[in-house]
């Protein structure tokens, strides 16, 4: 794999510049695997063909980076040179959230030194302490902090230029399926502290959420509701949605429409409400605590009341938020299960025998 990084084989300075923490006199080759792995893992989230478009910009002649001066002029002046500005604006995007990855990793591996005999400490006495544990702790957290958040920038720089390989990749296509297609609407539901980054991370719980808990909720309404909500809700084409009052990816709130259907739409903003609490219930179940949105941490520390808590403690802590959760969203499905009732009485009524006529010969059971 071609690494997004040490084009003029200046790598150690480049990853400085990104982070303005790392030596740029220190071998690029001790970090080389730090970033294949990083690289990797954005990779996996903005899909291959972004980072294809990214690398062939970085190794062309057309690449500056913006951290070298001027004015980045993203989309300004001729066609050619504003698509050139946005491309050194998305291998920037890209190479942030990736350096902050490689250095914690890289930090955390390089405590120790490792040599033939073993491993090894080796530090002045006289100018020079080791970090106390917590310490560490507290700048590994901070380097989560920033490679959560340029995460989210690098999402957003996508989104907002319409970069067509993102737009037109896997995971955006899977949004145009979901009646939670926006970090807004989910955000209105469950705080995630607006991260994009944490909504593509439980993309497939959502879709999973809503194509089993959801549909059996709303059973023969599941098809013409989700139709009906993909009708305003083409989050790649705004102009679909003028007059009705929702804009790109906007929220649910629909207003203002002749066509609108009062009951539809009532179901609808039901099951936007229910989906993130699913889903939330899911991602804590299946993900790392570091993957989680910081206020949602935020909640089981405070929920802890004290740092030193032990493991078991937060084990039964994470047990109590999963059950009020699962009662807030059982709730949540049961308001579904009314609203479809009452939209059509005799949604959940059967047959339980067919109906016979006593002039026939035979009967059915």
């Amino acid at each position: 794999m071609k690494l997004l990084i040490n084009k003029s084989l200046e790598g150690a300075q480049e990853i400085q510049d990104l982070t303005g923490s790392y030596y740029a006199n220190n071998d690029f080759e001790r970090i080389r695997t730090d970033w294949l792995l990083a690289q990797q893992k954005i990779t996996e989230l903005v899909g291959k063909a972004v980072i294809d478009r990214a690398l062939t910009h970085y190794y062309s002649d057309s690449y500056t980076s913006p951290l070298l001066g001027g004015e980045s002029g993203v989309g300004s002046g001729s066609a050619s040179s504003g698509l050139i500005d946005v491309n050194n604006e998305l291998v920037y995007a890209l190479q942030v959230p990736i350096a902050y990855m490689a250095t914690l990793s890289y930090y955390q591996s390089n405590i120790v030194g490792h040599e033939d005999s073993g491993r090894k400490v080796k530090i002045d006495n006289q100018n020079e302490k080791l970090p106390w544990e917590w310490m560490m702790d507290k700048d590994d957290l901070a380097q989560l902090r920033k490679i959560h958040q340029t995460t989210d920038r690098l999402i957003r720089f996508l989104e907002d230029n319409s970069i067509s390989e993102w737009i037109e990749g896997a995971k955006r296509v899977l949004t145009r399926k979901l009646f939670v297609n926006t970090v807004e609407l989910f955000q209105e539901a469950y705080p995630i502290d607006m991260s994009p980054t944490f909504f593509y991370t439980v993309l497939s719980f959502n879709h999973e959420v809503q194509t089993k808990a959801i549909k059996k909720a709303l059973g023969a309404q599941y098809a013409p509701l989700l139709a009906y909500w993909q009708t305003f809700a083409d989050t790649d084409n705004p102009e679909a949605a003028e007059g009705s009052g929702v804009g790109s990816g906007a929220g649910s709130g629909i207003e203002g429409d002749a066509q609108i259907d009062e009951t539809k739409q009532e179901i609808l903003e039901a099951v936007q409400r229910c989906i993130p609490l699913l889903v939330m219930i899911v991602a804590v179940k299946r993900l790392n605590l570091q993957v989680l949105p910081e206020g949602v941490v935020q909640t089981f520390k405070s929920m802890l009341q004290t740092s030193s808590s032990s493991q078991a403690a937060l084990l039964q802590v994470i047990k109590e938020w999963r059950d009020m959760m699962t009662e807030d969203a059982n709730t949540a499905l049961d308001d579904i299960k009314l609203l479809i009732q009452a939209s059509d009485p005799d949604a959940n009524t059967y047959t339980l025998a067919p109906t016979n006529n006593e002039d026939e010969k035979f009967f059915q059971l």
